[in-house]
């Protein structure tokens, strides 16, 4: 068999697990014990069972709010609108959340689609780089008070935030524990929600709005500096310093700075 031949083979093969097309069917030997559209149907079946349970694995608690049946049903959806592209499966859920926002018809369309985004977000914060390097207080006791404005911050790869409507982490938690879930609670302002992984733990909290601001402004090499005073729409000038240092200080004892520059 030729290289070319064996690469249209596959490609034969691959348009019908994906999509169905029968022209696979010529390539395939038949029995009297088992016809060729039926051996290929054992590999059709068995493909779309193999994304529904690595969907199931990344997103278990989306699985448990539809249950089992509508959520096979909205995995065959996501499957014909988002083929599996990447040679790991590890990947396939990537777009899930997006699917849900965009072309999920269903009541709760926009909860769910939080439920994905959140758990999808602590699978990239555990699946994320190691860090060799920790900011520990002790390193903050060697700065020079000059040196302090022009503070910038490096955080750890395994570190994500995602913006919720909804009280998704809690009932996440409820079903995760097998816990009575609090009901549905939407906020008309969203709620930044901060994950990191510490200990190969994924942690997560929730965060004042002037502290959602800070964190994405370091992330974006702004310096100390800069953080105070942009805190300032939120805290009195005179506790802004002092604000601003405690936030530094719960990053440090967080676990989330990979390093400090001056």
């Amino acid at each position: 068999m030729s290289m070319s031949h064996l690469r249209d083979l596959q490609a034969r093969f691959q348009a019908y697990l994906e999509t169905g097309d029968e022209a696979i069917e010529q390539d395939i030997v038949g029995s009297s014990d088992a016809r060729a559209a039926h051996r290929l149907a054992v590999y059709y079946n068995a493909y779309r069972i193999r994304l529904i349970d690595c969907l199931a694995t990344d997103f278990p608690a989306l699985a448990k709010t539809i249950g089992r049946e509508d959520f096979e049903n909205l995995a065959l959806d996501y499957l014909a609108r988002h083929p599996s592209s990447h040679p790991s499966v590890r990947w396939f859920g990537r777009r899930l959340p997006e699917f849900l926002r965009d072309d999920y018809r269903g009541e709760a369309r926009e909860f769910l689609a939080e439920m994905a985004t959140w758990e999808w977000a602590q699978t990239m914060v555990f699946d994320a780089a190691d860090s060799d390097a920790t900011v520990a207080l002790e390193d903050m006791a060697e700065i020079a008070p000059a040196q302090w404005p022009l503070l910038t911050f490096e955080f750890k790869p395994a570190l994500r935030w995602v913006d919720l409507h909804w009280n998704v982490p809690q009932i996440e938690q409820a079903l995760e524990n097998e816990t009575t879930a609090p009901a549905r609670e939407r906020s008309e302002i969203a709620q930044r929600w901060l994950l990191w992984r510490r200990d190969l733990k994924t942690h997560w909290r929730s965060l004042a709005v002037h502290e959602a601001w800070a964190i994405e402004q370091a992330a974006a090499s702004c310096n100390f500096g800069e953080l105070c005073e942009g805190i300032l729409e939120w805290i009195d000038a005179a506790q802004a310093p002092l604000v601003g240092a405690g936030l530094l200080r719960q990053w440090v004892s967080d676990g989330l700075l990979r390093s400090i520059h001056a």
